[in-house]
């Protein structure tokens, strides 16, 4: 192997431990929950992908594994789909827009979003979805991950019709299960 190529992936390695570390101890040191990407295993293929996890004083817990590429694209990776959806959540947790998932439309595509009721319109869009995507499919499956009965991360379709959900997410940050 090439050393450069060892050097550099030991210190992406150290890096991501030392980013990992220190948002676990900020979480704790807050008791706040901080939704990030970082690398998550998959047991069904044996290896690693980003991972769209809310970090709790529990430990972590996986919301959406990124698998896919996002229309095949050279600059849409999963790692950048993962940061960007991260930080939505975040974004939405924060403006305790969280209470509502629903699915919808932003700028001609389907989304999944929060509202703040039942018939009030996106307030976050959390996540676009590929045109191939089953937007009630992915509604559905990031639901049961919400209410905490699905112990797996959805895998990352759509004139589908609006569904809402009504979602305790501190709930699930406290009972979801976490993983090692």
């Amino acid at each position: 192997m090439n050393s450069k190529l060892i050097v550099s992936l030991f210190t992406g390695c150290v890096l991501t431990a030392t980013c990992i570390t220190s948002m676990i101890s900020q979480a704790k040191a807050d008791d706040e929950v901080r939704f990030i990407c970082a690398s998550g295993y998959d047991q069904q293929t044996d290896k690693r992908f980003p991972t769209t996890y809310g970090w709790t004083s529990r430990g972590k817990i996986a919301v959406i594994r990124w698998k896919y590429r996002w229309f095949n694209s050279q600059t849409i990776t999963p790692d950048k789909r993962c940061e960007e959806v991260s930080s939505r959540f975040q974004k939405a947790y924060n403006n305790q827009s969280l209470s509502y998932i629903t699915n919808g439309t932003a700028n001609g595509q389907a989304v999944i979003c929060t509202a703040k009721q039942v018939d009030a319109p996106c307030d976050t869009v959390l996540l676009t979805l590929r045109p191939q995507d089953d937007s009630l499919q992915i509604l559905n499956e990031l639901k049961e991950i919400l209410r905490g009965r699905s112990t797996k991360p959805i895998e990352h379709s759509s004139k589908k019709p609006q569904v809402y959900y009504k979602i305790d997410i501190k709930k699930f940050l406290q009972t979801a299960p976490v993983e090692k």
